[in-house]
C-alpha cells in the first residue's frame, strides 16, 4: 500500500524553511539558493505539502510498474514529472560497484545526452566509485560532488574535469536505493547549476530513497518467473552461472574453453527463454534462484 502524505514526512520532521528550495514542478515552485547549513542534514528538514504531494506521486507511478526494467523507467520519469529533476540516470548492478559499470543505464535529459561518451570513454572512472566516496553512499544513502571534493586518484579527477565539466555539469547527486543484499541502484541527478543541491533537496531525496528502496525489493523479487535454470541448456546455464558472479564475455569464453562468440550466442538465448532484456536482469534472477554465488557450489562447467 503506497502511504499517505503524512507518514512520507515520517517522524524526523522538525519544521519547515520557507526560504528552502524546491524542485520546479507541478504545485512546487521553482528552486532558490539556500544559505550554507553545513550541520543540517536531511532528517533535520520537514518537507512542504507540495513537496510531500509531489513524493507521493512519484511513489505511486513507480508502484504501477510491472518489472524491473519499467520500474526503472517510471522512477526518472516521476522524479522529472512531479519533482522537477529533469536530467537523471538510474544504475543497476549486482552490487553498489558494479551498478556503476551498467552497460545500460536508463537516462533522461542531459544524462541520457551523456550516456553514449560516458559508456565508451569513462565506465569505471565515475567520480563516486572511488573507496571513500562508497563508503558515504553505504553510511548516508546520498552524496553530492560537494561531499567527496577533489578526488585523491588521478584517473577519478580525469573523470570529473574531462567529463563532467566538458557537458557543463557542475552538480550531481547520487541517491543509493535499499533493496536486496546480492543488487546495488543508484540513481543519479545531475545540473548545470553549482551547488544545486542543497538541504531541502537531499530530503527530498532521502525520502524518495527509503519509499523506493520498498519498491526496489518487490520487483527483484517478482521480476522473473519460476525456474530460470529449467529454461536454459546446460552450457547455457554455466554461462549464466559465470556472468552472474561478475565476470565478462572473455573471462566466460576462456573458463569453459569457447569463443566469444559462443558465449554471446548463449546469452541472446537465455535472455529470449528468461524474458529478460539484459545481462544484469539474467543475473539477477540467477542469484534469485540459485544464491548470489554458486562458484563452489554450482555444477561444474561442461565441455563441447
Amino acid at each position: 500500500m503506497v502511504p499517505n502524505a503524512s507518514s512520507l514526512a515520517g517522524p524526523r520532521a522538525v519544521g519547515i524553511d520557507a526560504g528552502a528550495a524546491r524542485p520546479a514542478a507541478a504545485g512546487i515552485p521553482g528552486r532558490t539558493q539556500l544559505a550554507p547549513r553545513a550541520a543540517q542534514a536531511p532528517r533535520d528538514l520537514a518537507l512542504g505539502a507540495a513537496e510531500l504531494r509531489g513524493i507521493l506521486r512519484v511513489v505511486e507511478d513507480c508502484e504501477r510498474a510491472t518489472t524491473l526494467p519499467a520500474f526503472r523507467e517510471a522512477t526518472l520519469d516521476a522524479l522529472s514529472r512531479h519533482l522537477g529533476y529533469r536530467n537523471s540516470a538510474f544504475f543497476l548492478g549486482q552490487t553498489l560497484e558494479a551498478a556503476f559499470q551498467d552497460q545500460r543505464p536508463s537516462g533522461r535529459g542531459l544524462a541520457l545526452r551523456m550516456a553514449g561518451p560516458f559508456l565508451e570513454r569513462y565506465r569505471g572512472l565515475e567520480v563516486f566509485s572511488d573507496p571513500e566516496s562508497l563508503r558515504l553512499m553505504r553510511e548516508r544513502g546520498l552524496v553530492t560532488l560537494e561531499d567527496i571534493g577533489n578526488p585523491a586518484r588521478p584517473e577519478v579527477r580525469l573523470r570529473m574535469e574531462r567529463f563532467l565539466r566538458a557537458h557543463g555539469i557542475n552538480s550531481k547527486l547520487l541517491l543509493r536505493l535499499t533493496g536486496p543484499a546480492n543488487i546495488g541502484a543508484v540513481v543519479t541527478l545531475l545540473d548545470p547549476r553549482p551547488g544545486a543541491f542543497g538541504p531541502r533537496d537531499r530530503a527530498i531525496a532521502a525520502v524518495v530513497g527509503r519509499h523506493l528502496g520498498n519498491l526496489l525489493r518487490f520487483h527483484v523479487r517478482a521480476n522473473t518467473g519460476p525456474a530460470v535454470t529449467a529454461k536454459l541448456s546446460a552450457r547455457e546455464r554455466d554461462v549464466v552461472r559465470l556472468v552472474a558472479e561478475g565476470h565478462s564475455n572473455r573471462q566466460v569464453a576462456e573458463a569453459l574453453c569457447i569463443s566469444i562468440d559462443t558465449v554471446k550466442h548463449h546469452l541472446t538465448h537465455a535472455l529470449v527463454a528468461t524474458s529478460c532484456t539484459n545481462r544484469t536482469q539474467l543475473a539477477l534472477a540467477w542469484q534469485r534462484e540459485m544464491g548470489p554465488s554458486t562458484s563452489s557450489s554450482g555444477p561444474a562447467p561442461t565441455r563441447d
